[in-house]
């Protein structure tokens, strides 16, 4: 364990909730189209006959503040990632997702405690999460 001071541990707070508050992102490769409802999206493992892409998109189960949720099961895991792949396809105008790629990814998580003299006690632990990467489509 390790201590930290008052000032290092805002400091490293704020550079945790200013990176990654929202595990999910895209890169345009096609053109947008109107936002469609979430429910909207369908999910293939193979290109359909007549599509035009939008976007390479991915999206894991990480905790995040636009969404909290607690998943306990790489099930509920996936579920998550897959439910945020589709928001973002969706508010891209895609009405289906190619899924390029699913991952299990292990990421250190960091906890700190204050003891009786004042000090900050960090520690660490290992957290599985998913991650989904899609080809974001529009079908014609």
């Amino acid at each position: 364990m390790k201590n930290f001071n008052r000032s290092q541990l805002s400091l490293l707070i704020f550079l945790m909730l200013s990176h990654g508050c929202y595990p999910v992102s895209h890169i345009i490769i096609g053109e947008k189209k109107a936002p469609v409802n979430a429910s909207e999206v369908k999910i293939y493992s193979d290109f359909p006959y007549k599509y035009e892409k939008i976007a390479m998109i991915e999206a894991s189960s990480d905790f995040a503040l636009k969404d909290m949720s607690i998943e306990i099961t790489d099930q509920q895991k996936t579920n998550k990632a897959l439910e945020r792949l589709k928001a973002e396809a969706a508010s891209l105008g895609a009405n289906g997702v190619v899924i390029q790629n699913l991952t299990t990814k292990n990421k250190q998580r960091f906890s700190f405690r204050e003891d009786d003299k004042g000090n900050i006690n960090a520690s660490s632990r290992n957290e599985k999460q998913k991650e989904l990467k899609g080809i974001a489509i529009f079908i014609k």
